[in-house]
């Protein structure tokens, strides 16, 4: 494989992987706040929800210049 094909591939596992750590911290928060309103569970998690889209978007768009490249 050539090396410019491979760094995009490799930023979107490392995005994969920190997607992934998020979601887990997500469940962690959610087990934690079992007794809590639904208003102050929302505050505490939309940090992670606005993490998850911009880590998702970030990796899109390494698939998609992975995909330009080849």
């Amino acid at each position: 494989m050539e090396l410019n094909a491979l760094i995009p591939l490799v930023f979107a596992v490392l995005f994969l992987l920190a997607d992934t750590f998020i979601i887990v911290k997500m469940l962690s928060v959610l087990k934690k706040s079992r007794n809590e309103t639904v208003e102050n569970f929302g505050n505490k998690i939309k940090p992670y929800l606005y993490a998850t889209g911009v880590v998702s978007m970030l990796m899109a768009v390494c698939v998609i210049v992975l995909a330009v490249i080849k």
